[in-house]
Protein backbone atom coordinates (compact mmCIF):
# COMPACT_ATOMS: atom_id res chain seq x y z
CA UNK A 1 0.00 0.00 0.00
CA UNK A 2 2.82 2.61 1.10
CA UNK A 3 4.74 1.89 -2.14
CA UNK A 4 1.39 2.40 -4.34
CA UNK A 5 0.70 5.59 -2.99
CA UNK A 6 3.76 7.07 -2.70
CA UNK A 7 3.89 6.21 -6.83
CA UNK A 8 1.13 8.00 -7.07
CA UNK A 9 1.75 11.20 -5.09
CA UNK A 10 5.31 11.34 -7.42
CA UNK A 11 3.22 10.92 -10.50
CA UNK A 12 0.79 13.22 -9.59
CA UNK A 13 3.86 15.76 -8.77
CA UNK A 14 5.45 15.30 -12.28
CA UNK A 15 1.94 15.58 -14.07
CA UNK A 16 2.10 18.81 -12.11
CA UNK A 17 5.88 19.88 -12.98
CA UNK A 18 4.98 19.29 -17.03
CA UNK A 19 1.37 21.44 -16.95
CA UNK A 20 3.43 24.49 -15.06
CA UNK A 21 6.89 24.09 -16.92
CA UNK A 22 7.07 27.96 -17.78
CA UNK A 23 6.87 28.79 -14.22
CA UNK A 24 10.48 26.78 -13.35
CA UNK A 25 9.46 24.33 -11.66
CA UNK A 26 11.18 21.43 -10.01
CA UNK A 27 10.46 18.32 -8.02
CA UNK A 28 12.27 17.66 -4.94
CA UNK A 29 12.64 13.92 -3.32
CA UNK A 30 14.51 11.86 -1.29
CA UNK A 31 15.88 8.65 -3.45
CA UNK A 32 14.80 6.38 -0.82
CA UNK A 33 11.42 7.35 -0.59
CA UNK A 34 11.00 6.93 -4.52
CA UNK A 35 13.50 4.23 -5.19
CA UNK A 36 11.17 1.56 -5.91
CA UNK A 37 9.79 3.11 -9.04
CA UNK A 38 12.53 5.02 -10.47
CA UNK A 39 13.25 2.35 -13.05
CA UNK A 40 9.73 2.88 -14.46
CA UNK A 41 10.51 5.81 -17.37
CA UNK A 42 6.89 6.63 -18.37
CA UNK A 43 6.98 7.90 -15.16
CA UNK A 44 9.70 10.09 -15.02
CA UNK A 45 8.49 13.13 -17.10
CA UNK A 46 10.05 14.34 -20.04
CA UNK A 47 12.07 17.57 -19.42
CA UNK A 48 10.71 17.58 -15.80
CA UNK A 49 13.89 18.96 -13.36
CA UNK A 50 13.99 16.74 -10.94
CA UNK A 51 16.04 17.35 -7.85
CA UNK A 52 17.15 14.07 -6.15
CA UNK A 53 18.43 14.50 -2.47
CA UNK A 54 20.38 11.47 -1.12
CA UNK A 55 21.69 10.86 2.29
CA UNK A 56 25.60 10.85 3.09
CA UNK A 57 25.97 7.19 3.83
CA UNK A 58 23.90 6.51 0.53
CA UNK A 59 26.17 7.97 -1.70
CA UNK A 60 28.71 5.94 -4.15
CA UNK A 61 29.90 6.38 -7.81
CA UNK A 62 27.13 3.55 -9.17
CA UNK A 63 24.11 5.52 -7.72
CA UNK A 64 25.68 8.82 -8.15
CA UNK A 65 26.21 7.55 -12.04
CA UNK A 66 22.33 6.24 -12.18
CA UNK A 67 21.17 9.51 -10.58
CA UNK A 68 22.65 11.89 -12.87
CA UNK A 69 21.09 9.93 -15.98
CA UNK A 70 17.70 11.78 -14.83
CA UNK A 71 18.44 14.38 -12.18
CA UNK A 72 20.39 16.43 -10.28
CA UNK A 73 22.00 15.50 -7.15
CA UNK A 74 21.81 16.99 -3.48
CA UNK A 75 23.55 15.20 -0.31
CA UNK A 76 22.61 15.77 2.98
CA UNK A 77 23.35 14.76 6.23
CA UNK A 78 21.90 11.80 7.59
CA UNK A 79 19.73 12.53 10.85
CA UNK A 80 16.41 11.19 12.06
CA UNK A 81 13.88 13.75 10.74
CA UNK A 82 9.94 14.31 10.40
CA UNK A 83 8.65 15.35 7.17
CA UNK A 84 8.76 18.66 7.67
CA UNK A 85 12.39 18.35 8.88
CA UNK A 86 13.72 16.40 5.67
CA UNK A 87 12.00 19.09 3.31
CA UNK A 88 14.30 22.00 5.53
CA UNK A 89 17.22 20.01 5.31
CA UNK A 90 16.87 19.29 1.65
CA UNK A 91 15.92 23.15 1.07
CA UNK A 92 19.68 23.83 2.77
CA UNK A 93 21.76 22.28 1.32
CA UNK A 94 19.62 22.78 -2.32
CA UNK A 95 20.46 26.90 -1.65
CA UNK A 96 24.05 26.50 -0.19
CA UNK A 97 25.04 24.59 -3.40
CA UNK A 98 23.27 26.95 -5.94
CA UNK A 99 20.77 24.15 -7.08
CA UNK A 100 17.72 26.45 -6.17
CA UNK A 101 17.06 30.47 -6.46
CA UNK A 102 14.69 33.00 -5.79
CA UNK A 103 12.73 32.57 -9.28
CA UNK A 104 12.68 28.51 -8.67
CA UNK A 105 9.05 27.05 -7.48
CA UNK A 106 9.44 23.54 -6.52
CA UNK A 107 6.90 20.84 -5.23
CA UNK A 108 8.78 18.90 -2.27
CA UNK A 109 7.71 15.29 -1.28
CA UNK A 110 8.56 14.02 1.99
CA UNK A 111 6.70 10.96 3.97
CA UNK A 112 7.61 9.35 7.72
CA UNK A 113 10.12 6.91 6.75
CA UNK A 114 11.29 6.19 3.50
CA UNK A 115 7.84 6.35 1.39
CA UNK A 116 6.05 9.22 0.32
CA UNK A 117 3.08 10.83 1.89
CA UNK A 118 3.09 13.95 1.51
CA UNK A 119 3.34 16.75 -1.31
CA UNK A 120 4.23 20.93 -0.96
CA UNK A 121 4.44 23.12 -3.45
CA UNK A 122 7.13 26.19 -2.30
CA UNK A 123 7.25 29.20 -4.05
CA UNK A 124 10.83 30.04 -3.00
CA UNK A 125 10.46 33.95 -3.48
CA UNK A 126 7.12 33.78 -1.16
CA UNK A 127 8.12 30.88 1.27
CA UNK A 128 8.10 32.02 4.88
CA UNK A 129 7.26 29.14 6.60
CA UNK A 130 9.94 26.30 5.35
CA UNK A 131 13.42 28.50 5.28
CA UNK A 132 12.95 32.90 4.28
CA UNK A 133 15.64 34.64 3.31
CA UNK A 134 16.02 38.80 3.51
CA UNK A 135 18.26 39.55 1.21
CA UNK A 136 20.71 37.14 -0.80
CA UNK A 137 20.02 33.70 -0.92
CA UNK A 138 23.08 32.91 -2.54
CA UNK A 139 24.93 31.48 0.57
CA UNK A 140 27.90 30.38 -1.66
CA UNK A 141 28.50 33.64 -1.44
CA UNK A 142 29.75 33.58 2.47
CA UNK A 143 30.57 29.44 2.84
CA UNK A 144 31.69 27.00 0.34
CA UNK A 145 28.69 24.55 -0.28
CA UNK A 146 30.97 21.21 1.52
CA UNK A 147 31.69 23.32 4.64
CA UNK A 148 28.02 24.26 5.52
CA UNK A 149 26.84 20.46 4.97
CA UNK A 150 29.79 19.61 7.37
CA UNK A 151 28.97 21.85 10.28
CA UNK A 152 25.15 21.34 9.95
CA UNK A 153 25.63 17.83 10.11
CA UNK A 154 27.38 17.86 13.06
CA UNK A 155 25.03 20.52 14.28
CA UNK A 156 22.17 18.37 13.75
CA UNK A 157 23.81 15.14 15.73
CA UNK A 158 24.82 17.17 18.62
CA UNK A 159 20.71 18.56 18.40
CA UNK A 160 19.78 14.67 18.78
CA UNK A 161 22.85 13.21 20.42
CA UNK A 162 23.72 15.94 22.52
CA UNK A 163 27.40 15.29 24.38
CA UNK A 164 28.22 12.90 26.94
CA UNK A 165 24.95 12.86 27.82
CA UNK A 166 23.47 16.02 28.58
CA UNK A 167 22.62 18.25 26.29
CA UNK A 168 24.19 20.82 24.61
CA UNK A 169 24.31 24.42 23.08
CA UNK A 170 26.76 25.91 20.26
CA UNK A 171 26.83 28.27 17.85
CA UNK A 172 29.24 28.27 14.47
CA UNK A 173 29.73 31.05 12.54
CA UNK A 174 30.84 30.45 9.04
CA UNK A 175 32.22 32.90 6.74
CA UNK A 176 34.93 35.67 5.85
CA UNK A 177 37.63 35.21 9.20
CA UNK A 178 38.76 38.82 9.16
CA UNK A 179 35.06 40.30 9.08
CA UNK A 180 33.77 37.81 12.17
CA UNK A 181 37.17 38.20 13.47
CA UNK A 182 36.86 42.04 13.94
CA UNK A 183 33.68 41.49 15.79
CA UNK A 184 34.44 39.28 18.56
CA UNK A 185 36.53 38.27 21.24
CA UNK A 186 37.96 35.35 22.98
CA UNK A 187 36.85 34.47 25.99
CA UNK A 188 39.26 31.75 26.89
CA UNK A 189 42.64 30.63 24.86
CA UNK A 190 41.86 30.29 21.53
CA UNK A 191 42.36 26.19 21.58
CA UNK A 192 43.12 25.92 17.21
CA UNK A 193 45.41 29.00 17.95
CA UNK A 194 49.51 28.12 15.83
CA UNK A 195 48.04 24.70 14.05
CA UNK A 196 48.63 24.57 10.40
CA UNK A 197 45.58 25.46 8.71
CA UNK A 198 45.60 21.78 6.88
CA UNK A 199 45.00 20.49 10.15
CA UNK A 200 42.29 22.85 11.35
CA UNK A 201 40.21 22.23 8.05
CA UNK A 202 37.13 20.60 8.39
CA UNK A 203 37.41 19.33 4.77
CA UNK A 204 40.79 17.73 5.12
CA UNK A 205 41.10 16.12 8.74
CA UNK A 206 38.48 14.46 11.09
CA UNK A 207 37.71 17.44 13.45
CA UNK A 208 33.71 15.42 14.17
CA UNK A 209 34.50 15.21 17.82
CA UNK A 210 37.01 17.47 18.42
CA UNK A 211 34.40 20.64 17.21
CA UNK A 212 31.73 18.60 19.50
CA UNK A 213 34.04 18.59 21.95
CA UNK A 214 34.98 22.54 22.31
CA UNK A 215 31.05 23.37 21.23
CA UNK A 216 30.61 23.03 24.84
CA UNK A 217 32.75 26.12 25.71
CA UNK A 218 30.76 29.23 26.45
CA UNK A 219 31.64 31.27 23.12
CA UNK A 220 31.28 30.86 19.64
CA UNK A 221 33.14 28.25 16.96
CA UNK A 222 34.79 30.61 14.35
CA UNK A 223 34.61 29.07 11.13
CA UNK A 224 36.47 30.42 7.71
CA UNK A 225 34.27 29.81 4.40
CA UNK A 226 36.95 27.19 3.42
CA UNK A 227 36.55 25.49 6.09
CA UNK A 228 39.67 26.58 8.31
CA UNK A 229 38.73 26.39 11.76
CA UNK A 230 39.93 29.89 13.40
CA UNK A 231 38.56 29.97 16.87
CA UNK A 232 36.61 28.51 19.70
CA UNK A 233 35.42 30.21 22.65
CA UNK A 234 34.94 33.38 20.89
CA UNK A 235 32.45 36.38 22.41
CA UNK A 236 30.53 37.80 19.86
CA UNK A 237 30.79 41.51 20.25
CA UNK A 238 28.50 43.42 18.18
CA UNK A 239 25.30 45.15 18.63
CA UNK A 240 21.58 43.84 17.98
CA UNK A 241 20.54 46.98 16.14
CA UNK A 242 19.67 45.24 13.12
CA UNK A 243 18.42 42.27 14.27
CA UNK A 244 14.67 41.24 13.19
CA UNK A 245 12.03 40.25 15.89
CA UNK A 246 13.34 36.93 17.49
CA UNK A 247 10.28 34.65 18.03
CA UNK A 248 10.23 34.42 22.24
CA UNK A 249 12.29 31.28 24.16
CA UNK A 250 15.18 32.38 21.62
CA UNK A 251 18.07 33.83 24.31
CA UNK A 252 21.34 35.40 24.04
CA UNK A 253 23.13 32.57 22.24
CA UNK A 254 20.58 33.41 19.15
CA UNK A 255 20.50 36.97 19.21
CA UNK A 256 24.33 37.04 19.18
CA UNK A 257 24.42 34.55 16.16
CA UNK A 258 21.49 36.24 14.59
CA UNK A 259 23.76 40.28 15.05
CA UNK A 260 26.87 38.75 13.50
CA UNK A 261 25.06 38.21 10.21
CA UNK A 262 23.35 41.63 10.40
CA UNK A 263 26.92 42.99 10.55
CA UNK A 264 29.09 40.48 8.01
CA UNK A 265 28.27 38.52 5.22
CA UNK A 266 28.52 35.30 8.09
CA UNK A 267 26.13 32.65 8.38
CA UNK A 268 25.34 31.29 11.67
CA UNK A 269 24.14 28.06 12.84
CA UNK A 270 23.02 27.55 16.53
CA UNK A 271 22.08 24.64 18.55
CA UNK A 272 19.67 25.54 21.49
CA UNK A 273 20.54 23.94 24.40
CA UNK A 274 17.36 23.43 25.82
CA UNK A 275 15.23 22.33 23.20
CA UNK A 276 17.58 20.73 20.61
CA UNK A 277 16.59 23.19 17.69
CA UNK A 278 18.93 23.98 15.38
CA UNK A 279 18.53 27.57 14.18
CA UNK A 280 20.28 29.38 10.71
CA UNK A 281 20.95 32.93 10.57
CA UNK A 282 21.52 35.06 7.57
CA UNK A 283 21.54 39.02 7.02
CA UNK A 284 20.37 39.25 10.82
CA UNK A 285 16.74 36.83 10.35
CA UNK A 286 16.33 33.57 10.46
CA UNK A 287 16.71 31.51 7.17
CA UNK A 288 14.99 28.13 8.87
CA UNK A 289 14.56 26.27 12.07
CA UNK A 290 14.95 22.52 12.49
CA UNK A 291 13.15 21.50 15.32
CA UNK A 292 14.44 18.25 17.25
CA UNK A 293 13.46 15.18 16.17
CA UNK A 294 11.21 13.29 19.11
Amino acid sequence: MGTEISRAIFKKAIEMAEAYSNQKMAVLFYYSDAEDFLNDEDLMGNGVRKIVVIKEEEKDDDLIEKIKRFGEIVVTPFVVSNRINKIKIALMMCVSSGKITKSDNLIALSGAGEVIDSMIFIDISKEKELLSFKGDIDLGKSVKPEVFEKVLRIALELANQGREGRSVGAIFVLGNKDEILENTKQMIFNPFKGYDPDERNILKANLDDTLKEFSMLDGAIIINSDGVIEAAGAYISTSSLNVDDLPKGLGARHMAAAAITALTNAISIVVSESTGDVTIFKNGSIVTRIEKSM
